[in-house]
Order: structure tokens, then sequence, then C-alpha cells
């Protein structure tokens, strides 16, 4: 009797195993396991054609730099291509790839994820695992090859630099997220390029490359548990490492503004006919506000909907003459720790009173925000429809939902994304209202306008009488404010520096910081 008990008690436990390790999930012909190691596999079926995606993601990027190594998550990933325990070189590489039939690969660095990604005919599954197991795994990380690699990333950034496109991104990261820049910036500065060593190399991969902070995404013609059979094999000897992130997560202030902050842009571009406003809001995190993550996504696709009130406010108001809706924006990415949205209305004929109608547009903007928010009972039914539709076509192809999913993953979780339309169906008008109180209304904002350079050169005098200041990158990049303020407070031969304080004295980048305190 005891021996019976025994069996039964073990088929019970191997039962609970199975269980645990296959689950099913909210969405058709999706399925996740989690190996022991910490390592998550999702795994989307899809017959339609002979072809597998496979992706690995890693929860890096800007937000785990400091400004000493900024820029070295890309730098990685650049040397990821560039030799392994499996494939001595990168011309080795190549040929697998070539071998393989990956008619295209990639890589890329964000602000909160690293991941890596190419699709191969589906008889080469196994192989393409291997691949991706011995890059993230075993990097060579040859010296050699690194010190090339850095030319290369150095040119990059220099490349940035150059790019007026560029101010606007580092004016948003100096503004919205003065206190930790360099947490925004998945390129990095030269100097910290120029400083890398294999050991800060093999730091990061040591940290943050490890299994239990990290997911593969693999879809198309596939049979689920054929690939976590495969999985486990090949990745499951990847031993857990300690979590990167067990003291918790960096928070950026949440007020980094005061009032509104406003920027000029004079950019190529753009027509002569046409100014372009955004106004950009430092939003909630979904690490630390996520119900308001929610809420935000709600709020932005009701202003969006062309038959709400946001809309009709804008597009009627006879001031702005904004031809139709198409010429109004937003953006609401989700973050992790990161959040922001903005607004943008495209105004024509700047020569007609430009300054005037944008301060117009900002004084009316929390106000028409606000009337939207409050009246949308109609307009969130559609809101909710909408979603419906767009995850139906977005799983209608494997990399469409893998990819969908991976972002919610490195946001937030995997339930982020089972959950969302739920969650947008249950957001009320008190809801949106309280939203829209603690974000937007009399909150400070980083307002920039883009205008043509022969439009800001007649008209440079407006803009400056009304606080626009023009953006220059020694004011805006992280980098070289850092430089401006080191050099201002580099002693004199007296010992004592330019303004007559200590190395921890005024400067510029400091008193844009304590501005957004």
């Amino acid at each position: 009797m005891k021996g019976m008990k025994k069996k039964f008690f073990a088929a019970a436990l191997f039962l609970m195993a199975a269980l645990v390790f296959a689950k099913s999930t909210p969405i058709k012909n999706l399925y996740q396991w989690t190996l022991p190691n910490g390592l998550k596999l999702f795994v989307a079926e899809n017959h339609a054609v002979p072809l597998t995606y496979i992706e690995i993601a890693v929860k890096c990027g800007a937000f785990t730099q400091e400004e000493d190594t900024a820029g070295l998550f890309h730098l990685y990933e650049h040397m990821m291509f560039k030799g392994n325990g499996l494939y001595k070189d990168a011309v080795s590489v190549q040929r697998a790839l070539s071998d393989m039939g990956v008619a295209s690969w990639n890589g890329t660095t964000g602000v909160e994820c690293v991941n890596y990604f190419f699709t191969v005919p589906s008889d080469q599954i196994e192989k393409g695992l291997e691949f991706w197991n011995a890059a993230i795994r075993f990097p060579l990380l040859n010296e050699k090859e690194l010190e090339n690699e850095k030319k290369v990333v150095v040119s990059e950034i220099q490349g940035n630099l150059s790019d007026t496109a560029s101010l606007y991104r580092f004016a948003y990261q100096s503004t919205l997220f003065g206190d930790a820049p360099y947490k925004m910036d998945p390129g990095g500065s030269i100097d910290s390029i120029n400083g890398a060593t294999v050991q800060k190399l093999r730091e990061i991969q040591s940290k943050y490359y490890v299994p239990n902070n990290a997911a593969l995404f693999i879809g198309g013609d596939v049979n689920p548990k054929e690939v976590y059979k495969l999985v486990k094999k090949i990745y499951g000897s990847w031993k857990k490492a300690k979590n990167p992130f067990a003291k918790g997560l960096y928070r950026h202030d949440q007020n980094p503004m005061k009032d509104k902050v406003r920027y000029v842009l004079p950019y190529n571009q753009i027509s002569k006919d046409w100014a372009q406003v955004q106004v950009n809001y430092r939003g909630p995190d979904a690490a630390f506000q996520r119900h308001d993550t929610f809420v935000a996504d709600g709020l932005i696709s009701l202003c969006r909907n062309p038959k709400a009130r946001f809309m009709k406010n804008v597009c009627e108001d006879k001031t702005l003459d904004v031809p139709d809706t198409d010429y109004v924006g937003f953006s609401c990415p989700t973050y992790r720790q990161c959040g922001s949205f903005s607004f943008s209305v495209m105004l024509p004929d700047p020569t007609k009173d430009l300054v005037m109608r944008t301060e117009y547009f900002l004084d009316h903007l929390d106000d028409w925000i606000l009337d939207c928010a409050k009246n949308t009972k109609v307009e969130r039914q559609v809101t909710v429809r909408q979603l419906t539709d767009s995850r139906a076509y977005e799983t209608e192809t494997a990399s469409g939902l893998l990819n969908a999913l991976r972002y919610y993953w490195i946001c937030a979780d995997e339930f982020y994304y089972y959950d969302y339309i739920n969650e947008m169906g249950v957001i009320s008008n008190y809801d949106l209202v309280n939203f829209a109180n603690k974000y937007i209304v009399d909150k400070g904002a980083f307002v920039l306008l883009l205008v043509n350079p022969e439009c800001y050169a007649k008209y440079k005098d407006d803009f400056d009488k009304a606080g626009y200041k023009e953006i220059r990158f020694e004011d805006v990049v992280w980098f070289s404010m850092k430089s401006k303020s080191d050099a201002e407070n580099r002693p004199q031969e007296n010992g004592s520096s330019e303004n007559g304080s200590s190395e921890n004295g005024s400067s510029e980048s400091a008193q844009l910081q304590e501005a957004g305190k």
C-alpha cells in the first residue's frame, strides 16, 4: 500500500511539473514555458509558410547604464556577431547564417531591451537555436575585434552628433530625464566607448546576459512541444544567476519640470509652409504606476479618435487653422521606468502669428484634454473594438505576435500583453480625468517648435521674446554638457575653479537638473 502511495505521489509530482512547464496562454496558438534556470520561452504556432522566426531578448540597455558605461550595451551587441564558442570569427558567423538560409538578421539596443533575431527555414530550427545559444552564452569578445568595433560605434555616435534630427532626441533626454539622461541614450558617449575593455563587457555579460533575465520568442511552422524539448536540451545548462535588479530599479524624477520648457529647432526637412508643435509630458512607468500606463494608452487612443472631443476642438478652432485630423499626432510608448507621452499639431502658414498660435495651443491643451476625458463613453467602446481588431490582425503572423509580446514582456511582463484589452475595457471617465489632472493639467512639459530655417531666421526675435530657445548640441547633449561643466569647474593655476567654487559648484548641467526638481 505504501509503495502504491509513493508511486501515486511521484506520478502527481510529474503531472504538476508538466503543468508548470507547459502553459497555454489566452492567445490562440501561443504557448509559454519557464525553464528551471529562469529562461522564458514563448512559442507561436503558425503553419502558413515553412519558416521559423527566432529571437532572444534581454532586459538591459540604456536604462542599465551609468555615465562611464553609456554605450557599452550597444558595443556588446556589435561584438555578438564577431565570433563565439561555435564560430571562431565574424567570417564564420556570416557563413553559418548563409548556410542556414538566413536572408536577414539583426540585433538592436534600445532603452530597455537588447534583442537578436532572424528567420530560418523550419528544418533549420535546431541550428538556429544553437547559433543564438553560442552567440549569447559564449561570445569570444576578442580584444582586437573590440578595438575595431569601437571605431565603428564611435563613428555612429559622431554621425548622430552631425544629424540635426538628433537634436530633438538629446533635448528630450536632457529635459524630461535630466537626472540621468545617459540612461535614455543607447548610443552612449565617445569617451565611454573609447574606454571600453573586454573586462567591462564580461561584467555586463555576467550580470545581465543570464537566463533569468532573458526570453526566447519562437514562431512559425513549428511544433511547440518539440521546440520546448530543443530549447531545454540546448539552453538548459545555462546557469541561473542573481537577479540583476534585486536592489530595485532606478526611478527617474516624476516631475522634472516646474513649468513648460520651450525650444525651437530650425530643421531643413520641414516645409516653409508648415510648423510643428510638439508637447512632451513625463508619463507613468509600468514598474511603478502600472494601472496609469493603461489609462495613458486609453486617453491617447480617445484623443486620436477623429470623432472625439479633442480632435473636434483642435481641428474646428479657427485660430489654429489645422486642415484636418491627419495633422494632429500622438505618442504614448510604454516603458518600465521612463514613461512619457506627447501631443503634436501641424500649423499651416508659419508666417501668420506662429508664436501666438503656438501659445494659444498650449493655453488650451489642458482644457481640450479634460473635455475629451469627461465625454468619452461611446468613444471608449469604439477604442476597445479597434484594439480587439488590431490584436486579431497582429496575431495573424508569428513574428507580429511575438514582436508585440516581446515589447510588453520587456516593459512589464507577458501578463501585461495578455490582459491589455481587458484592462483598456474597464477604464472609466474617472480614471481618465484623474490621469489628466495627475500628469497633464498645470504640469511642466517639454515644448518643441519645429520650423524651416528661413522661417526661424525671419522671426527669431519673436521666438526669443516668447522664451523659445534654439536647440544647440552643447546645451542638450548630456556628455557635452558634462564636458562643459567639467571645464568650467576645472581648477586654475591658483587652485580655484573658474566660478570660484569647488568641483561641486554650479554649472549649466547642474542648473538644468536643479530646475527640473
